[in-house]
């Protein structure tokens, strides 16, 4: 079994268990999921803040790096987010392009990857799968254009009504839905079809439920976990749990070490917030936050598809495949 395998199934059934309660509840209760559309966004962004905390730890990981140089790494990560957030408050309007555009790549790129991943196969570059699937997550969330997603876009950037003009919704959404469905149908033809099946539940999820709830479950239950996933199988300290199949203790060595980055950025979180109040105030601390964090995180993530695997570790080898004997 290899080291993916238990927390890519586990991960996987997390996220498809988090968009089937999330539709039940927007197709069987009455008025759906209404104004709490909001508290599922929150949740879903103060979710999903733990999947990059470990982020410095990765590359010294594969490379095995002296804490010394994981320290250097880690201050050079923090420098790089904190530029970012620096231009966000300068520029936000830019700033906010900028981050949806770079979103949609990483989300999309986050989901080809993950896929190859648990079927076996190495990381390809799909480039037009990562585009329609990231557009499907994120572009057509913002382009149904309901009020709560244009107060969003609004309280991140000031002085903005945080509405696209119709011409742009409408073009993305005749653009996004029928290439999704193309990928869909050739995902089939080439027996993907856990692939295909998931593509179809995000599209369902997008169209269905109020853009910012379904934002919220998709990035807190669906690709934070499934990086968390990656971040896991990718720990060396569980490679014997992982290949047994038990993920507890792996997930619990995660959850330690994330513990103390995620803190520290839920304190700035609170002290940037603390002048604020309401869901709305929330989002627009955490969103500028979150993008400052995205890009980091995006660079790191996309070093780790292209990176080689690391070499096996003695003991943990695979047994050689033994010959027929003749005669």
């Amino acid at each position: 079994m290899t080291p993916l395998a238990a927390p890519a199934r586990a991960a996987t059934a997390v996220s498809g268990a988090a968009v089937v309660a999330v539709l039940v509840v927007e197709l069987a209760v009455p008025g759906g999921w209404g104004d709490a559309a909001w508290v599922v966004l929150v949740a879903g962004l103060l979710l999903g803040l733990p999947h990059g905390a470990v982020d410095h730890l990765v590359p010294a990981t594969r490379l095995r790096w002296p804490l010394s140089r994981v320290a250097v790494f880690a201050a050079g990560y923090a420098a790089l987010a904190a530029g970012a957030w620096l231009a966000f408050r300068a520029w936000p309007g830019p700033a906010l392009l900028v981050f949806v555009v770079v979103s949609a790549w990483h989300f999309g790129t986050g989901e080809t990857a993950f896929a190859d991943l648990r079927a076996g196969r190495p990381v390809r570059r799909r480039a037009t799968a990562a585009l329609v699937v990231g557009a499907v997550v994120l572009l057509v969330p913002l382009a149904r254009g309901t009020a709560e997603t244009a107060a969003v876009v609004a309280a991140v950037v000031p002085g903005s009504d945080g509405t696209l003009p119709p011409g742009v919704r409408t073009a993305v959404l005749a653009a996004v839905l029928p290439a999704a469905a193309l990928l869909a149908v050739e995902l089939v033809r080439r027996r993907h079809r856990l692939e295909a099946v998931e593509l179809a539940g995000l599209v369902v999820l997008v169209l269905v439920v109020p853009p910012l709830a379904a934002f919220g479950v998709y990035f807190g239950c669906w690709h934070s976990v499934r990086h968390v996933a990656r971040v896991v199988a990718e720990d060396p300290g569980s490679t014997a749990d992982l290949a047994a199949g038990r993920i507890g203790r792996p997930l619990r060595r995660f959850a330690v070490r994330a513990a103390l980055p995620t803190a520290a950025v839920l304190g700035v979180l609170w002290l940037l917030w603390s002048a604020a109040g309401g869901w709305r105030a929330l989002v627009a601390t955490d969103l500028p936050l979150l993008a400052a964090l995205t890009l980091p995180h995006v660079l790191v993530v996309g070093w780790l598809d292209a990176a080689p695997p690391p070499p096996a570790r003695e003991g943990l080898r695979p047994p050689a495949c033994r010959g027929r004997r003749r005669g």
